[in-house]
């Protein structure tokens, strides 16, 4: 006769909760009714955010047609420029948030030349391209630090890199 396994029954190990207890039906109801009031609360949201939607493309349609009347003539839709008729010219592409670009010429003013650079440089001696620059600026033409580095070492300027790690224009 083979040997078999005692089989040991649930109940014996933990009593189990009969489908009929009070305590079980009562919890899945209140699950049951939490669940209905999330899907309402979704319901609700959705029909909040079709509303926005509908409310955002309204005001979009708006700004281009605010766009349109102050005759920038160029206007973005989903990534692609809408240009009014401009006599076969291409409409220049805005970007929202930037500035822009107009056309390309010297960022850096007329009046600050290598001479003027090296001029601030004998005067200070040993200088950063922010020191030049700040001191250019305080004389009434503003300028920034990357323009001077450029001016600076076209123009001949000894560069170093000090202890801490900027580099220093000397003439």
């Amino acid at each position: 006769m083979p040997r078999t396994r005692a089989v040991t029954s649930i109940s014996a190990r933990r009593p189990a909760r009969a489908a009929g207890d009070p305590s079980v039906v009562q919890t899945a109801q209140r699950m049951v009714g939490q669940i209905e009031a999330l899907v309402d609360e979704i319901s609700a949201l959705r029909a909040d955010n079709d509303a926005l939607r509908r409310e955002l493309q309204d005001a979009v349609t708006l700004m281009e047609r605010a766009s349109t009347a102050l005759g920038s003539g160029t206007v973005r839709r989903r990534g692609r420029p809408v240009a009014e008729s401009n006599g076969g010219r291409r409409a220049a592409r805005t970007i929202v948030g930037r500035r822009a670009k107009g056309a390309k010429g010297r960022a850096t003013p007329p009046e600050v030349t290598a001479d003027v650079v090296r001029a601030v440089l004998a005067k200070l001696g040993e200088a950063t391209a922010a020191e030049v620059a700040a001191e250019i600026t305080k004389a009434g033409v503003p300028v920034s630090g990357r323009a001077v580095r450029f001016i600076a070492e076209r123009a001949g300027a000894n560069t170093s890199v000090g202890p801490d790690g900027q580099r220093r224009y000397r003439v």
